[in-house]
């Protein structure tokens, strides 16, 4: 080991011994944002441009195939809002609305702020009077294997399951269905050590090509479709 990187990691091992669990969470929040933004260069995604909201991200998917036979997935529903407002986007009669849940919150932690049983709704779905919606209740690796989606002509996925786990679960059950022309919305990409590997682990595996729909700051909510 060369003298500098020596003296580097004893300095910053000291530097460590005197932070806060926050100032330690805050860095590796930076880190998170250095590492996306470098992975969506090398994958053809940087954003030229930022929008300020998630729900401009789904109007602009919505206004695209608001009348198409859509089957709209969602993993972890938490209260229902973006399946509502997904529900009042959607509006040929045909198509479906299916969200996956637990209703009692992370099966593990996920980071310091957001503990094992976190989002916990005591096993209540949301009420949503549109009949072309349905909620699945229990983890993902209970409730996906043998699903049968219904027919639909274009595949909107929304993964909002924060852990790597329970996303590249849900990645990898949908994957038969993702096919050119599906638009994948991430609700936390800017998480290197959970939806970023599992989307990154799922385009290594299958080789799908995606281009990006657009993107909140620093990749936190972030729009996909698939291209190749």
């Amino acid at each position: 080991m060369s003298g500098i990187k020596f003296l580097a990691k004893s300095v910053l091992s000291r530097a460590g011994a005197l932070a806060s669990p926050a100032t330690t969470f805050n860095l590796r929040k930076a880190a998170n944002q250095l590492e996306v933004g470098r992975w969506m260069r090398e994958a053809g995604m940087e954003a030229r441009r930022w929008v300020a909201t998630r729900e401009q991200l789904f109007d602009t998917v919505g206004a695209k195939v608001a009348n198409e036979r859509v089957l709209y997935l969602e993993f972890g529903v938490w209260q229902g809002a973006a399946t509502r407002h997904w529900a009042k986007l959607l509006r040929n009669a045909d198509s479906r609305l299916q969200g996956f849940d637990s209703f009692e919150g992370l099966p593990e932690a996920w980071n310091e702020a957001y503990p094992r049983g976190r989002f916990d709704e005591a096993g209540r779905l949301p009420a949503i009077d549109d009949p072309r919606v349905q909620f699945f209740k229990g983890w993902f690796d209970q409730t996906l294997p043998g699903h049968a989606f219904p027919e639909h002509d274009r595949l909107v996925a929304n993964f909002d399951a924060d852990l790597y786990s329970s996303t590249k679960c849900a990645l990898d059950h949908v994957g038969p269905i993702i096919k050119v022309g599906s638009f994948l919305y991430f609700d936390e990409l800017n998480d290197c050590d959970h939806e970023l590997r599992a989307l990154r682990e799922f385009i290594e595996e299958s080789g799908m090509k995606f281009a990006l729909i657009g993107a909140t700051p620093g990749y936190n909510h972030t729009m996909i479709e698939r291209v190749a």
